[in-house]
């Protein structure tokens, strides 16, 4: 059975790998050594942990709101092993990394497997309906900038989370007893979507943009410390984007969504060998910050899992 999440994970870091080949075609990487050797490498280091502490210390503040709202009250400091334990996890992926969140949970606050888990997809459905929001927003005040390829599909899932907000805020209550959209509708594990206040949705929605403006500052310096000639505008217009692509749930610290999504987003403002370099320097440093947080709260992590395990296990009697 041990083996089963070891080649899931070859599996994932396969296709990562692949997506890196597929993004590096064309690329010189003469060029690309050359880029990164004349790149401001304080800048980029200020730069990159800049924007590092703004997600880290950001989604602290968030997720412990999201766990205080509809769960017990959760402190920023009595959270920072979990989410340690999270950005390690997002190594391998976003859907492993969420499981400690899931853990957390259940062992800390006693909230059931399920409930953990729609809990954490309540404040994605809130993440996809803001970064659809700045995305129109941005298409708006920057007609100029790629993201406007995007239109549709912003407007698409704004729609649909418009859709969802109004089933849980009216018309899904309305249903008859034995129908199956009441049967969704009551879910004792949907209880976020249904008690949900607006005060609430907008204090999540607030910390999650000024990450997501911080992620854009930080995207910005990176720029600048590769002399890639990009304006502060452009860069906050696309970090929607970049904040949805390249944090994919399936992609092992970014890699290849990260080179991916640079070479096509930012090709109108520099060449694909300084791009290359440069998401290839983000994805290394993501590596370089996570690794060390993941052999701190190795034995916490541990200790957790061992916990939650027991729930799992029989107990016999004798006598």
């Amino acid at each position: 059975m041990a083996r089963k999440p070891a080649i899931q994970n070859l599996i994932i870091y396969a296709i990562a790998a692949a997506i890196v080949c597929y993004a590096a075609r064309g690329v010189s990487w003469t060029q690309v050594v050359d880029v990164a050797s004349h790149a401001s490498p304080w800048i980029f280091v200020i730069a990159s942990l800049g924007g590092f502490l703004c997600w880290f210390v950001g989604e602290t503040f968030l997720y412990s709101r999201l766990f205080s709202y509809f769960h017990s009250p959760t402190g920023t400091i009595e959270l920072l092993p979990t989410m340690a334990a999270v950005y390690f996890l997002q190594i391998v992926n976003s859907w492993v990394a969420s499981g400690a969140f899931v853990l957390f949970l259940h062992a800390r606050k006693r909230v059931p497997w399920i409930m953990a888990g729609c809990t954490l997809l309540f404040q994605a459905y809130l993440d996809a309906t803001l970064l659809a929001i700045l995305a129109l927003v941005a298409i708006v005040l920057v007609p100029t900038s790629p993201i406007r390829l995007g239109l549709a599909y912003a407007a698409g899932i704004l729609g649909a989370s418009c859709l969802i907000a109004s089933f849980f805020i009216s018309w899904g209550k309305r249903f008859p007893t034995g129908n199956s959209l009441r049967w969704i509708y009551e879910r004792p594990s949907l209880a976020s979507f249904r008690a949900a206040r607006a005060t609430q949705c907008l204090m999540l929605f607030g910390i999650r943009t000024l990450i997501v403006l911080g992620a854009g500052f930080a995207l910005y310096g990176q720029f600048v410390s590769f002399h890639i000639q990009i304006s502060l505008v452009q860069t906050l217009a696309l970090t929607p984007f970049i904040v949805a692509i390249g944090n994919s749930a399936l992609s092992p610290g970014g890699i290849g969504t990260t080179q991916m999504v640079f070479i096509l987003a930012f090709a109108r403002f520099a060449s694909k060998n300084n791009l290359f370099a440069l998401s290839l320097a983000v994805t290394v440093f993501n590596f370089v910050v996570r690794i060390p947080m993941g052999i701190a709260m190795r034995t916490p992590l541990a200790e957790g899992a061992s916990e939650a395990a027991n729930d799992f296990t029989p107990e016999y009697k004798i006598g």
